[in-house]
Order: C-alpha cells, then structure tokens, then sequence
C-alpha cells in the first residue's frame, strides 16, 4: 500500500475533491427558494384564514398554540395537496422530516371534526388555486 505524503497526488486529488457540501451549494438554488415560497404562502393563507395574525388580545400561550396548528395544517397542505414530498416541506419550513411526518398524522387525525376537515379542505382548495394562478403545477 503506497503511503501518503502531503505533496502525494492522491492527497491533493482528494483536497481538490468537491465533497458533497461544496456539490450542494453550487447548484442552483431556485427550486428551494421556490419551495419556500410556496410553503410560506400556504402558511400565510393558513394563518389568515384562521385570523391568527395581528390577534393581540390572546394570552401568549394560546397565541403560541394557534402558530403550531398553523404550521402543522400548512406542511399538511404542501404534503397532500400540493404533493410536495416531507424532505422539501422540511427544508422549507426549516424544520427535521420527522416533525413533517408528525404534523401531518396530527392533522390527519384531526380531521374526522367535521368543522375542522372543512377549514383543511378550504386551504388545500385554495393552495391548490394560488399555484394554479403561479403557474405551479399542484
């Protein structure tokens, strides 16, 4: 086996080596960015339908309560509706997959209240219409 010396060509190959970091960075970064907006719409249309933004008189805690049943109905939508797989919606929301994964199965779940499954068929249906008016195939 040869050995390696700092001025070996095998060391230098290996430095001059992209890894998988450097690979990542270089491409292009629009389809993330997309992906973000598009959860960040879906949040927002969430968040407004529910009439969470811009509510000071609630107590920090249920304010904080509303924000995650936001963010959990918005990967919801982006995963089923929009058909945007758990690793996006993660990286979107800047969250692990998992706690898409998790999110989604609460919402799910939630669905057999008949108020609560016709608000989530709301915001799909209007998710579903913002990308169709962007030009974003759902």
């Amino acid at each position: 086996m040869p050995v390696e010396t700092a001025n070996s060509p095998v060391s230098d190959a290996r430095r001059a080596a992209p890894g998988p970091a450097v690979a990542r960075s270089s491409t292009p970064s629009t389809g993330l960015s997309e992906r973000r907006i598009v959860c960040m719409v879906v949040r927002q249309l969430t968040a407004e339908l529910l009439g969470v933004v811009g509510d000071r008189a609630e107590v920090r805690r249920a304010r904080r309560r509303a924000s995650c049943h936001v963010r959990q109905i918005s990967m919801y939508v982006c995963h089923v509706a929009l058909s945007m797989p758990y690793g996006e919606i993660a990286e979107a929301f800047g969250v692990d997959r998992t706690t898409v994964s998790h999110a989604c199965h609460v919402v799910e779940d939630r669905r057999d209240d008949a108020g609560f499954d016709t608000f989530v068929s709301t915001v799909e249906r209007l998710a579903e219409a913002v990308c169709m008016v962007a030009g974003r195939q759902a």
